[in-house]
């Protein structure tokens, strides 16, 4: 009996593991500008919860108004210089990169980069098939194990 629970724990430890997701966002500067990524470096898919963008760690709602409130409304720019995408509740598959931000460099997006820089951070909850959850962010490292996520997803 010792043996049966000892190869069941195991194979549940190995089912887990082989629908593992592994949420990392980084950002990335280049010659061509700034960007800030979601990569799905895990080995299944990760079910993502709600996405968010905070700026000293409250929760922004209207990136047009940070921008303006960052660097003033006479070097403000718009949704027609910037990219941004929101894939909250959605599924990100192993090796899947999603663009949550990005910018082509001139004189205001250097200085709205250099204002955001330690102050920004864009933060998710996501879960396994299996239910297992983890909050990543940008600001952190390393992933949080979590009890649970509002994903939006039916698991």
């Amino acid at each position: 009996m010792f043996i049966s629970i000892i190869e069941v724990s195991s194979e549940r430890a190995q089912q887990r593991a082989s629908v593992w997701p592994h949420i990392q966002i980084s950002e990335s500067y280049s010659e061509a500008g700034f960007r800030v990524t979601l990569t799905n470096k895990g080995v299944g898919p990760a079910l993502l919860g709600k996405v968010t963008l905070l700026h000293d760690g409250k929760s922004v709602e209207n990136i047009d108004a940070l921008i303006v409130e960052t660097i003033g409304a006479e070097n403000a720019f718009s949704y027609d210089r910037y990219s941004m995408s929101d894939p909250s509740n959605s599924v990100v598959a192993p090796g899947d990169t999603i663009n949550l931000f990005s910018v082509g460099w001139d004189d205001s997006s250097r200085q709205l980069i250099r204002a955001w820089n330690g102050r920004i951070d864009l933060a998710t909850c996501y879960c396994s098939i299996q239910e297992a959850c983890w909050q990543a962010s940008l600001a952190e490292d390393a992933t949080a194990r979590v009890e649970r996520c509002d994903t939006g997803v039916a698991l």
